[in-house]
């Protein structure tokens, strides 16, 4: 596990689901999956994602908690990422939204869908294009990348959710038009949840608030980030219940809307990052407590705003360890135990035999077996004995050790599994010692009685 770890940040920061999202059971998912699992792959959608702060001016790592951290000694800020972008409403042509969810492109005769959950715009550097430009040329895909790199285009990355039918409306619906609007401001918002609690009836009627439109882009495509060689461009909260869009940095500058953190993928210095670990630790419980007063805009009365968690490297490090160190413990006791009882029922079986079979060595003596000829004798015996199980040692055992290597590599990407060479050959050896011990044993028995 420790290779996957390594592509794992030393801190990774995320804003949190609402509470409406959180009973829902979105948001949480990272804390019962396996390393290799992208953390931030989830099963909400942006309202269950932003239920509690729906405005156009949140931003999951604020600016004043950014500047915090900037002031810590020990984060290296230029090995460290930052996921900017912003949150925003989708409208786009019927043909551009038929390929992810047909049903919504059915539900107007207008040309142009509005979705009804909010949705993700991701902003590219310049050498992130340049990787998705190169994935695209080495796979031969039909995507309008040149559009994207220009600003007049975004591109639409999902999770391995079109089928092939689909993948050809993906194709058709590129050149397709799509704009986006903002979230209300705070201050409409505020004004938003006084109308809905208000008992004036007038003051309840629905008032148009004013959203900001931005430029028209068209759609440069549908790329699915779950093939294998996708370049490592790490994304905030994404899942196929909600769109997700990347932008390059020209483009994003045709919606009317501030730039926002999304996630921040930390790295800091070895030596330091016990300090920083803990600075960064009070410095989010300081900003999910602040967040948790800011009740103004939450539909829900007395709900505050979602705060931010972090996932430590070292932590998951420590978890696996501890997990692993227990398991070889239990697994070791198991062995032991089994060993034991097999070695018991061996000697058991030996010794028996030995004395079971002492008339029958009498027999042989009498009729004219001489020491020499008992003791060839025995040893071809144990020698049939030890071919057996060395048979069955490398048909059944080694079918069976196959099997749990099958098993584990589907089960846990990051199993490496090693054939038991030196425990089979010591294992092959205490047998063949075991039985030329026992059979000089019973002749040496055999020859101290006839003398």
């Amino acid at each position: 596990y420790k290779h996957l770890l390594e592509k794992r940040p030393d801190f990774l920061l995320a804003g949190e689901f609402s509470e409406f999202g959180k009973s829902q059971g979105c948001g949480e998912e990272y804390k019962t999956r396996e390393i290799d699992v992208d953390p931030l792959l989830t099963q909400g959608d942006g309202v269950e994602l932003l239920y509690d702060n729906d405005y156009d001016e949140f931003s999951p790592i604020s600016q004043e908690l950014e500047k915090k951290l900037h002031k810590i000694d020990g984060i290296d800020w230029e090995k460290s990422n930052l996921i900017k972008g912003a949150y925003v409403t989708t409208v786009m042509s019927r043909k551009g939204i038929r390929p992810y969810d047909e049903g919504l492109s059915n539900l107007t005769d207008d040309n142009m869908v509005e979705g009804f959950s909010w949705d993700t715009v991701q902003i590219l550097n310049d050498n992130q294009i340049l990787s998705l430009e190169k994935y695209v040329q080495d796979n031969q895909l039909n995507i309008d990348l040149k559009s994207l790199e220009e600003g007049n285009g975004v591109l639409l990355i999902h999770d391995h959710m079109l089928t092939p039918e689909q993948q050809k409306l993906a194709d058709e619906a590129i050149g397709e038009p799509v704009y986006f609007k903002t979230l209300l401001s705070r201050e409409d918002a505020i004004l938003r949840k006084e109308q809905s609690n208000s008992e004036n009836k007038e003051k309840q009627q629905e008032d148009e608030f004013p959203q900001k439109e931005s430029e028209t882009f068209t759609l440069c495509g549908y790329l699915d980030r779950q093939n294998d060689d996708f370049p490592e461009i790490n994304q905030s909260w994404h899942g196929e219940c909600s769109l997700y869009y990347f932008i390059s940095e020209k483009g994003f500058q045709k919606i009317p809307t501030e730039k926002k953190i999304l996630t921040m993928e930390l790295t800091a210095n070895p030596e330091k990052e016990p300090y920083v670990k803990t600075q960064i630790s009070e410095l989010v419980s300081e900003e999910n407590k602040k967040r948790s007063e800011m009740t103004e805009v939450s539909m829900d009365e007395g709900t505050g705003e979602a705060g931010v968690f972090v996932i430590c490297k070292s932590d998951l490090m420590q978890q696996k360890e501890t997990y692993m160190r227990g398991n070889r413990i239990l697994l070791g006791a198991v062995s032991i135990i089994l060993f034991i009882a097999g070695l018991t029922n061996y000697c058991n079986v030996v010794f028996t035999g030995m004395y079971s079979r002492r008339k029958e060595f009498d027999i042989m003596k009498s009729i004219g077996m001489t020491d020499k000829q008992m003791k060839l004798m025995l040893l071809g015996e144990s020698s049939y004995y030890f071919l057996c199980v060395m048979g069955m040692l490398f048909t059944v055992g080694v079918a069976a050790l196959i099997g749990v290597k099958i098993y584990m590599e589907n089960k846990l990407s990051y199993f490496t599994f090693h054939w038991p060479i030196q425990i089979t050959v010591s294992v092959m050896l205490s047998f063949a010692v075991i039985n030329i011990f026992v059979t000089c044993l019973v002749c040496k028995e055999k020859s101290g009685k006839t003398n």
